[in-house]
Formats: structure tokens, sequence, C-alpha cells
């Protein structure tokens, strides 16, 4: 672990990070057919498989989040949460901004996608700066 590392910023950063995953998870957990019409266009299915399959996915979300809880705590501990949160967040702006260019998804869907991939330039630059020598 780097010596000069600010542990309160990115402390701060991987809570904000946990708490937009909470904001974005639960409610596709708690209100799912709510949360899916918000995102996607009408032409999109909303069988019961697709709304469980949309539920598991903000779980999923919520998981990741108290992922970055736990690294929030002590920022110089479990430093392979942040690769996993890394993936995670690469995945969704992949995931959603192709959604969004299919046509399938609505522009709302940019938004968190923006988050994710500004959240995962920082996670890099974590990576970056704890990595041993």
């Amino acid at each position: 672990m780097v010596v000069s590392l600010n542990t309160t910023f990115w402390s701060r950063l991987f809570l904000v990070a946990a708490l937009f995953n909470y904001v974005i998870g639960l409610p596709i957990v708690f209100a799912r057919r709510w949360s899916y019409d918000l995102s996607y266009v009408p032409d999109v299915t909303r069988d019961a498989m697709a709304l469980r399959l949309w539920a598991g996915f903000g779980f999923a979300v919520v998981l990741i989040g108290i992922g970055y809880h736990i690294v929030a705590r002590d920022v110089t501990q479990n430093r392979g949460i942040v690769l996993l949160g890394i993936l995670a967040k690469l995945f969704d702006v992949v995931n959603l901004t192709t959604l969004y260019a299919w046509d399938l998804a609505r522009p709302l869907v940019l938004v968190p996608a923006a988050i994710d991939f500004a959240f995962t330039i920082a996670f890099v630059r974590f990576w970056m700066l704890t990595r041993t020598v």
C-alpha cells in the first residue's frame, strides 16, 4: 500500500459509490416493474421472467454496493473488491450504453452509465495507486 494514500478521500469516494449502488439497486429489487418501465422502451417484454431477472440484477447491484461499503470502512484492506467493482462498473457502462444504442432502453439509462464510467476511472486510479511494487 502506498504510504501517501489519502485514505479519507478514498474512503468517502467508496462510500459515495456504495450509496449510489443502493439508490440504483434497491428500487430495482423492491419496485421492479416501476424501475423496469422507467428504464426500458415499451416494446421490450414485461413478462414475469424478465422482471425476475431485472430484480436479480438489482440484487447484484446492491451486493456490489456492500462491497464498496466494506472498502470504504478501510481502504487499506479488501483491494480485490475494487477489481470486482471495476469490472462491474465497466459491464454497466457497456451494457446500458448498448441497450440504449439498440433502442431498447430509454435515455435515462445513460445517467447511471456515465456515473459508473466516472467511478471506473476513479477505481482504476485507486487500483494503480495501491499496487505493490
